[in-house]
Formats: structure tokens, C-alpha cells, sequence
């Protein structure tokens, strides 16, 4: 009896494993990293609350000085750092690493004027191609004919670098529907049936026309 009811209770528990292909989906919802994080030591860890509100009005004072919309930032904290260690990382490789006074306004203060620096220091990997298709879908809302013939003239990756090179030169992108007016207008003037518009020609004309 007792054999019996071991065996029933192993075939139940096979049938509860996940088959092959649960398991492969399984894998490929683990990939990825984190676009942006920041990782500190446990002295540091105190202020995580402290570090997480400074890094929310961050976000808010960039976008409405310049439209760029920053990605989630992770706080992590790490046993292995040093004392006041903290690190900065994008998409999983470390970009800056610093140690700080452990008291909560010095620590934040510098850990979020730290992060601001490195965030515009590194338009190419914050503004990723998601944060552009959303900038996308915002237009589409008020002028769908616009991003449909838009789509037709230039790849996301090609507004991309014309918002990010905007940004570079001290131009906000917070009124993106009139930003887009813009790239259309000129890449319907640079139009070839044989070529993409050269993206960084639109954006260096974009630079003069936007105050």
C-alpha cells in the first residue's frame, strides 16, 4: 500500500513540473538587465528611502528641463562594496564608482548629482529605443498621419538620434509634437527614394531652428 501511494504521488508531481517549453519561457523572461541602477554598500543602505525620493525628483527635474524621460533606476544594495561605496551602473556595466559622507542629505545629494551627470553624459544608452517608441505613441495619440508618414521616412533608431543629439545641444524635446512636426518637415526636404535621411543633418538644422 504504502509503495502504491509513494508511486501516485510521484507521477502527480511530474505532471506538476513545467514542460520544455514553460521552462525556455521561463529563461527568457531572466534576461535582460536593468537599464539604470544604483549600488551601495550596506552604511549606505540607511538612506535607501532618502536616495530613492532624491532620485524621483531627479527624474522630474530632467524632464521638465529638457523632456527626456529617465528610465527606471534600481537601488541595490551590495555586502561586498566598501564602506560608503556606491556605484553607477548602465544597462549592468559600471560607469561610476565614488564613496560619500553617510548622512542621508550629503549621501543622496551627491549620489543623484552624480547620476544626473551620468545620465547626460550618456544620451546614446539612457534614451533607449522602448523610451523613443513611447515618445512615438505620445504623438501618434494627437497626429496619427504624422508618425504613419514619419515611420515611412526614418527608423526609430534614426529619431532616436536626433532627440538624443538635441539634448546634447541644450534644446528640450518636452514639446515632442512640435518636435516631430520638425523632423518631418525636414526629412521630407532631405527625401531621396533611394536612401534614408541623414539623421544627423536633420538634427543639426533642428539645433537652429528650435530657441
Amino acid at each position: 500500500m504504502i509503495k502504491k501511494l509513494k508511486e501516485i504521488f510521484k507521477l502527480n508531481s511530474k505532471k506538476n513540473e513545467p514542460n520544455i517549453y514553460a521552462q525556455i519561457d521561463e529563461m527568457f523572461d531572466t534576461l535582460g538587465v536593468d537599464e539604470i541602477s544604483v549600488i551601495v554598500g550596506e552604511d549606505l543602505v540607511l538612506f535607501a528611502e532618502e536616495i530613492c525620493g532624491k532620485i524621483s525628483e531627479l527624474r522630474k527635474k530632467i524632464k521638465d528641463q529638457t523632456g527626456l524621460i529617465i528610465p527606471a533606476v534600481r537601488v541595490i544594495d551590495d555586502a561586498s562594496y566598501q564602506e560608503n561605496e556606491y556605484q553607477l551602473k548602465l544597462r549592468g556595466k559600471s560607469v561610476y564608482t565614488g564613496y560619500t559622507v553617510p548622512k542621508t542629505d550629503y549621501a543622496s545629494n551627491e549620489i543623484t548629482r552624480n547620476l544626473e551627470q551620468v545620465c547626460m553624459d550618456n544620451l546614446d544608452i539612457v534614451l533607449t529605443n522602448e523610451m523613443v517608441e513611447k515618445y512615438i505613441e505620445f504623438v501618434q495619440r494627437n497626429n496619427g498621419w504624422l508618425v504613419w508618414y514619419l515611420a515611412r521616412l526614418i527608423p526609430t533608431t534614426g529619431i532616436k538620434v536626433i532627440l538624443a543629439d538635441l539634448i546634447k545641444n541644450g534644446k528640450s524635446i518636452k514639446d515632442i509634437n512640435l518636435i516631430f512636426e520638425k523632423i518631418c518637415e525636414q526629412a521630407t526636404k532631405a527625401r531621396d527614394i533611394y536612401t534614408i535621411p541623414d539623421v544627423h543633418k536633420i538634427a543639426e538644422t533642428l539645433n537652429v531652428e528650435l530657441k
